[in-house]
């Protein structure tokens, strides 16, 4: 079964296509149209993955889209309902007018039929079952536990139960406005950043104070979590469910915290103990949450998915401060992977088979490397050349100090670069990170970078057992100390690294980079962050390379096997 997955109207979109549950391409829009966390519908993804995929519409047997408005219905005012509107929303108006009289709730899938002539079936599927359906990537147990947490789905704002093969059953769930992911981002806005986009700022800023100063009690009041995992916020402390203010926290916020921070102001100790207070609450509160599914499951599994899982610092820790014996994470367990996870549960639905693990993320369109050497032809390089062995050759330059731009391969999907369009550096520079921030990726010097490291050698390097995978970048653990001073350029403050572990099978020329890395220098690990400059999406094409190659300070860039230098 073919199914096209579509994720918009959220705050990153993009589309996916399975193949007999199958992930054969999926790419966000942002990477086509170049606009940072593109919220569009996703018009150039749809086409170019149909292309990566050899296929047309006409291939497709269903669409499944990760938003179900269905649900939306029970909560559209009945004014709005009665009033005159754009013809097609009668879409909505016919179907909510029906519900209310057949006094039945609108929800599960919705599937339109006979839309047009060549359109195939449209499913309108649940967003919270599109994030379990993209967490089924990651670990093959059934049954499982699940849990799911964002800012909210059309409705929820979590939820968590067991999924049985195609079957779920849910214990407890959280509705709007209640929510721990809107909680995050109203710290962010206050800070000074921008919410649903820079949670992760205030994640790295976390590191720099105490997570239990003397902020962190009065932030542990606004939220109350009950025996059965749901919770409750103080909601008269926000204001992010009054969309006619985009404020999203209250004149009370600001009694209780002070004035917020503007964005050109700098970042104070009071900041940074906010910003500590704040993680360390989401800990406390998705460790009770996880607490009370584990409890009430009995199993030893979980699937963990929403932007909430996007915290890699609290991922890290899952196996030590919940029951669970392993916590399965994806690559994009955002919004932007629901289209692959609405695909990936409509195929659940159909055939009533749990889908195929995945252990990669590289679905995005693939350059050879004529296609590579022709484009650098194009923009007239003249320090360019072919080379055998671009990994033994890039080692060489990262062991000699230069700064690498690396396009390679099928471009990943999600928010992190896992070494096909990646910025590579060598990790024990002192200055390592001072320079990519300053230099290259011109963003807030307190910003830490990933260490890749060769799997095998990861218990050498980190407190965490030999078995330990890490193939998305997806949490932070600590470093051993003994080490930390080898490779300044990827330690965090805390001594701590948001780390990918690199297997061959997965990637054989990144892994050979580093490989090759190892023994020129005895250290099995690179610096890598996302070839990308701050506020732009990562690259796509060797075109953006080229771009992005030029305007900032990168020494080195490889198209595939073509080297290009300044």
């Amino acid at each position: 079964m073919n199914i096209l997955g579509i994720c918009h109207d959220v705050y990153i979109c993009s589309a996916a296509v399975v193949v007999d549950g199958v992930v054969v391409s999926a790419m966000p829009e942002e990477r086509l149209d170049r606009k940072k966390l593109s919220n569009v519908f996703p018009v150039l993804a749809v086409q170019r993955c149909l292309d990566e995929a050899g296929m047309t519409l006409g291939d497709i047997d269903e669409i499944a889209v990760a938003w179900n408005p269905a649900i939306d219905i029970q909560t559209t005012p009945a004014g709005y309902l009665s009033s005159r509107r754009w013809r097609t929303e009668h879409l909505q108006q016919v179907p909510a007018r029906i519900a209310m009289l057949a006094g039945t709730p609108a929800n599960g899938e919705m599937t339109l039929t006979n839309v047009a002539k060549g359109v195939p079936p449209v499913t309108f599927v649940d967003h919270y079952h599109s994030h379990i359906g993209n967490a089924f990537l990651t670990c093959p147990a059934d049954p499982v536990a699940f849990l799911v947490m964002d800012g909210r789905g059309e409705t929820l704002t979590s939820q968590m139960g067991v999924a049985r093969g195609a079957d779920l059953e849910v214990f407890s769930e959280v509705h709007f406005p209640h929510s721990l992911g809107l909680f995050y981002g109203t710290v962010t806005q206050f800070l000074g950043f921008k919410h649903d986009s820079d949670e992760w700022k205030v994640m790295a800023l976390a590191s720099y104070a105490d997570p239990d100063n003397s902020i962190t009690d009065r932030l542990r009041k606004l939220i109350t979590v009950h025996e059965d995992g749901r919770f409750e916020l103080a909601l008269e402390f926000f204001e992010y469910f009054n969309y006619f203010d985009r404020r999203q926290f209250s004149d009370r916020f600001v009694g209780e915290f002070g004035p917020p921070r503007l964005r050109h102001e700098p970042i104070t100790a009071e900041h940074q103990m906010l910003a500590a207070a704040m993680q360390q609450v989401f800990e406390e509160t998705v460790t009770r949450i996880a607490t009370a599914l584990h409890q009430r499951s009995g199993l030893d599994h979980v699937i963990l998915s929403g932007g909430c899982f996007m915290n890699s610092v609290f991922n890290g820790k899952v196996d030590r401060l919940t029951s669970f014996k392993t916590a399965a994470i994806t690559s994009c367990p955002d919004d932007s992977g629901t289209s692959i996870g609405a695909a990936l549960f409509l195929h659940n639905m159909r055939s009533g088979e749990r889908p195929p693990t995945a252990g990669h993320n590289y679905w995005g369109p693939e350059y050879s490397d004529a296609a590579c050497l022709d484009t650098v032809q194009r923009y007239k390089f003249g320090l360019a050349e072919v080379v055998d062995d671009p990994s033994r050759r890039a080692a060489e330059d990262l062991a000699d100090g230069r700064i690498i731009g690396w396009f390679q391969g099928r471009m990943e999907f999600g928010q992190r670069a896992l070494g096909n369009r990646s910025i590579l550096l060598d990790p024990r520079r002192e200055d390592g990170r001072d320079v990519v921030n300053a230099a290259v990726k011109f963003r807030e010097a307190f910003r830490p970078f990933a260490p890749a490291i060769l799997a095998e050698r990861v218990s050498e390097w980190f407190e965490c057992p030999p078995e330990t995978r890490v193939p998305f970048m997806e949490r932070v653990i600590m470093f051993r100390p003994e080490k930390r001073s080898e490779v300044p350029a990827v330690v965090h403050v805390d001594g701590s690294g948001r780390l990918q572990t690199v297997e061959r099978e997965d990637n054989p020329r990144y892994y050979d980079l580093i490989e090759r890395f190892s023994e020129l220098t005895g250290v099995p690990i690179v610096l890598n962050t996302s070839f990308n400059l701050n506020g732009e999406p990562i690259v796509c094409t060797p075109d953006d390379a080229i771009r992005t190659f030029s305007t900032c300070g990168l020494d080195v860039l490889y198209l595939g096997n073509v080297r290009v230098s300044k």
